[in-house]
């Protein structure tokens, strides 16, 4: 189906990123040699942030992955419930969902000019907030917060627009409010955000509306014709964004002034969505169940896949999968899955590689395990909070390797310099509320 919008300036730049595709600072140490700050010409490990929840001696940490150390830590003002990283890479955004507000940290690793460059990691001095941040969304060099609101307190939903330059002037890009509170998403493309809509505050999203940026601003340019009752998830590739719904996926493409938008039918509920924009097609997680469904927006098809290689759990069940993300270069799907094994499928075709056992215990509440991918080099992270520890996976030699700690972490990210347009964030939004 078709919808014709009056899209200007803002139109141009989407078009070609859819074609293109003050805390107080601690010392407490992890495995490893001392800290090391040094430019670099090359490619460098990055590092990686996670969280202590601990009330209000709640902390975040960052572990340098060439000395094996931890180079800092800082005071939080509320526990984080999620960390994600920035669309470059410099940043960790740290969302305390429960408080209302979203603090930010400076990595330290970024490109200056020809080279890279290691600075002291460092909080920035400003937060956001808003009530019930919640889903983040990074594609191409622009990421979108998007805040739930409250229908019992009239607080309407809203989404921030951010990108690393603009976190480095110190701020966001420009937000919108929508008109009710619900519990949505909001993709950023470029110039462009589609973003849920619900028909009353308190509702389930039902549909995708189009916002252009203007200035610090957005201006609703009207609805999607397509409808995605139960809209939950997305995710964007080179050229196309896909939503999850109740009756299969919402798919939506660029063509000059209009988006093009369809249905593809599935016959249970999507609510979780991977994408690349290497990868033509889209990954797909059904809820309840956790089946997963390869979407490709061209054909209009859903195949569904073995992502399980036809492992179960103790009671005999399917498992289900606790987090998932490509790799950097989209070369591999990643699900780290309810046995705490790391499942690794080639994108190409969806063959089963292989897998990895990670978590030797997944606990029924306390801090979820989160996933994490460099975009430096072919490994990805998950967190522990049982162990707990930080583990580290070579996804190649499909190894581990294991950085103890002496808390549960919560939230995982990575920072650092990666190819240019690697990955979306792969970071899970430790989201209950399906």
């Amino acid at each position: 189906m078709k919808r014709s919008f009056s899209l200007t300036g803002a139109l141009l730049a989407a078009s070609v990123l859819l074609a293109a595709c003050n805390n107080d600072t601690g010392s407490t140490p992890l495995p490893g040699g001392e800290d090391d700050h040094h430019d670099h010409g090359a490619e460098i490990a990055g590092r990686l942030v996670f969280t202590h929840a601990d009330g209000a001696n709640s902390r975040v940490y960052v572990h340098d992955l060439e000395s094996r150390s931890t180079l800092a830590d800082f005071a939080l003002v509320h526990p984080a419930t999620a960390v994600h990283s920035s669309p470059e890479h410099r940043y960790a955004v740290i969302v305390q969902r429960d408080n209302d507000q979203v603090e930010f940290l400076d990595g330290g690793v970024y490109r200056h000019d020809d080279h890279v460059d290691e600075d002291d990691p460092a909080m920035l001095p400003f937060t956001l907030s808003g009530v019930r941040p919640t889903h983040y969304r990074s594609h191409g060099e622009q990421a979108a917060l998007f805040f739930d609101g409250d229908s019992a307190s009239a607080a309407l939903s809203q989404f921030h627009v951010l990108s690393d330059e603009s976190l480095e002037s110190g701020g966001t890009l420009a937000h919108q409010t929508l008109d009710t509170a619900h519990h949505g998403i909001a993709e950023p493309l470029g110039g462009l955000v589609l973003a849920s809509h619900a028909t009353a505050s308190g509702d389930a999203p039902d549909g995708v509306s189009v916002f252009e940026l203007h200035g610090d601003h957005f201006h609703n340019e009207g609805e999607l014709a397509t409808a995605c009752p139960g809209l939950h998830g997305g995710a964007s590739n080179g050229t196309h964004s896909v939503f999850g719904c109740n009756d299969g996926a919402l798919v939506a493409e660029l063509h000059g002034d209009h988006f093009d938008d369809a249905k593809i039918a599935v016959a249970e509920r999507l609510a979780t969505v991977v994408g690349h924009p290497d990868v033509a097609r889209f990954a797909a997680f059904s809820y309840p169940g956790g089946n997963l469904y390869a979407l490709d927006p061209e054909a209009s098809t859903a195949t569904q896949v073995d992502g399980r290689d036809g492992a179960v759990d103790g009671a005999g069940d399917p498992v289900s999968p606790l987090a998932q993300g490509f790799d950097a270069h989209g070369e591999h799907l990643l699900i780290l899955d309810s046995n705490g094994d790391l499942q690794v499928l080639e994108s190409s075709d969806w063959s089963h590689r292989g897998s990895v056992a990670v978590l030797d215990n997944v606990p029924a509440s306390g801090p979820r395990p989160a996933l994490a991918v460099s975009g430096a080099g072919d490994q990805a992270f998950v967190s522990d909070p049982a162990a707990p520890a930080i583990h580290i996976i070579d996804l190649e030699a499909l190894s581990l390797d294991t950085v103890p700690l002496a808390f549960p972490p919560t939230g995982l990210a990575w920072t650092g310099v990666g190819e240019a347009h690697d990955h979306d964030d792969t970071g899970e939004d430790h989201d209950h509320d399906h």
